[in-house]
């Protein structure tokens, strides 16, 4: 499952030297992945009943969780997170890579994200941090930032904050990606 995750970011992210096989991209982009982005992994928060993971062939792995949003002030009491299962080392590049639509919104306008963001955990810092404005089409939609300090396994999350509007969204897989120290 791993290989075909790694192939799949390998391709998609275009991070990887253009003169570099499709197979040393993927074991590269294999070294990269830092959590587990399939969406049976994703930890939703904030609802009243769990939002049910939907068959969609249309995603990459063709599962979506589809989550009926009622909008709010407070968008962030309302999401999915993904823990890191690697650690991070300060100055690491990371890289949140994730899949969504909106299936349903007010009067045709786009799909919200309140913010996409790495955090800290188990009290909640914001590492880097970025809204988005979601087409009713699957899409891979990414953000990246550097990493402030060193952080053991499971001690950062990509949080998904979501109800910044009356919508249903429909989220697919979710990665993250270190690619590690920058060149000097």
């Amino acid at each position: 499952m791993i290989g075909r995750l790694a192939l799949v970011a390998a391709l998609v992210l275009t991070n990887a030297a253009a003169t570099q096989p499709v197979a040393a991209q993927a074991a590269s982009a294999a070294d990269r992945i830092i959590n587990d982005p399939r969406v049976p992994s994703l930890t939703p928060y904030g609802l009243n009943l769990q939002p049910q993971i939907r068959r969609d062939d249309g995603v990459q792995f063709g599962k979506a969780l589809r989550v009926p949003l009622s909008g709010h002030a407070d968008f962030w009491r309302v999401g999915v997170i993904t823990p890191t299962l690697k650690p991070v080392r300060k100055g690491d590049r990371i890289v949140i890579a994730f899949w969504a639509r909106a299936v349903e919104t007010q009067d045709g306008a786009p799909g919200r994200i309140g913010r996409v963001q790495l955090e800290a955990t188990p009290v909640v810092r914001t590492i880097f941090e970025q809204p988005f404005e979601l087409t009713g089409a699957w899409k891979m939609y990414q953000l990246a930032g550097a990493a402030d300090r060193d952080y053991a396994a499971g001690s950062l999350n990509a949080a998904l904050h979501l109800d910044s509007a009356r919508q249903v969204l429909e989220i697919g897989p979710v990665f993250i990606l270190d690619y590690g120290q920058p060149a000097p």
